[in-house]
């Protein structure tokens, strides 16, 4: 079974995971590897960290040259930052010290209550969206073998506060194209324009703002997934994953959460075109009681705005047991753009899980004819 375990801290020396399952004989391409982590620190809005962060990633175990050895992985990527905080972070802090003032929003307070060191600065260096830059890696590994294995994993930015972007074919190579140079990862030039507006605005103000993320996964094949037992749904499996990635608040896949639509409207209707079956509409997101359908996997995720503001909204101080403003921590102005790599990266390792379950492989080619075997003969049943 495919798995992995991450740890570091945002200030501490390093961001680690272990990778347990993934098949030998891939040959990894550790430049594509490093691009996602760039990715995911490009976007207009980012704070001041992702000018001092060049995040590479670095094998130390489950790699021989370039492939896999069917051992476990394990991934490093250094912190730069670190030597900037290796005297707070080092060192048992002092009564005076501590950190006890909670952010609003932030993991401060249950964090503080529930592990009782006394001090919110521990909770504060694992409950920030730096973890994601490790899984983002892990993910990156994953989306890679998908790739080989014929299956694409596409986003863009679908809304930045109340603007929303066109809905367009992000499969298609030179919409992409142009999703991937805005600096907002949206299509339409006036709603860039407007993305910018609004980040800007908020940044004068002291704000934080939210939005939501379109994703797509081409070409996973029927049948992944499972209704046999509630814990084997592919929709439930993803969405334990995507509601993980820090400041995620809702979820929905295909037009799930339009209303208006009737269920004579809303079931995607089965024709034959070309002789494979198809649907004439997508509206489920490409999964059936939890189990994919063999269209596109479509799904909105929905980005709260980040918790840490410049501006003043109450709190209290934990030690003098009284009301008083909260305390600001360096951060972006807003987490949809760079979200949106991160997503990515996050699902392609449940999908590979996934993948791997139903088509059992210690070894990458096993893995991939058993694969094309499955798709040539599927719907010949």
């Amino acid at each position: 079974m495919l798995r992995f375990l991450d740890a570091g801290e945002s200030h501490g020396k390093a961001m680690i995971s272990i990778i347990d399952g993934i098949p030998s004989n891939f040959n990894i391409d550790i430049d594509f590897i490093n691009n996602e982590l760039k990715r995911r620190q490009r976007g207009y809005g980012r704070g001041e960290r992702m000018n001092l962060e060049e995040d590479r990633v670095e094998f130390l175990s489950g790699v021989r040259g370039k492939n896999t050895t069917g051992n476990p992985i394990t991934m490093v990527i250094y912190n730069k930052d670190y030597e900037n905080w290796k005297e707070i972070i080092g060192k048992e802090p002092k009564s005076e010290e501590k950190i006890v003032v909670p952010r609003p929003g932030h993991g401060d307070l249950v964090g503080y209550f529930k592990y009782g060191t006394g001090d919110i600065r521990d909770t504060i260096e694992r409950t920030s969206a730096r973890e994601t830059s490790i899984r983002t890696a892990v993910g990156a590994l994953c989306k890679e073998i998908l790739k080989e294995l014929g299956i694409e994993i596409r986003s863009k930015v679908h809304s930045l506060g109340n603007l929303y972007d066109d809905a367009v074919d992000i499969y298609d190579d030179t919409i992409y194209g142009k999703i991937n140079k805005s600096p907002v990862r949206c299509y339409n030039a006036e709603v860039e324009k407007g993305f910018i507006k609004k980040i800007d605005i908020c940044k004068e103000q002291g704000e934080t703002i939210g939005g939501s993320v379109f994703l797509s996964i081409k070409g996973v094949p029927i049948g992944v997934g499972s209704y046999s037992q509630w814990d084997r749904k592919l929709d439930a499996i993803l969405s334990y994953g995507i509601m993980s990635v820090q400041g995620v608040k809702a979820i929905e896949f295909g037009n799930g959460l339009d209303l208006n639509l009737r269920g004579s409207t809303f079931n995607d209707e089965i024709i034959y075109e070309n002789g494979n079956i198809k649907r004439k509409t997508n509206n489920c997101g490409g999964i059936e009681a939890g189990v994919s359908n063999g269209e596109n996997i479509e799904i909105k995720v929905y980005i709260k705005p980040i918790p840490s503001i410049k501006k003043d909204i109450g709190t209290v101080d934990l030690r003098k047991k009284k009301e008083t403003s909260t305390r600001y921590e360096r951060s972006d102005v807003s987490a949809v753009i760079p979200a949106s790599i991160v997503l990515e990266n996050v699902v392609a390792f449940y999908i590979l899980r996934e993948i791997m379950n139903k088509f059992t492989a210690d070894e990458f080619f096993e893995l991939k004819r058993s694969i094309n075997y499955y798709r040539g003969t599927v719907y010949l049943r």
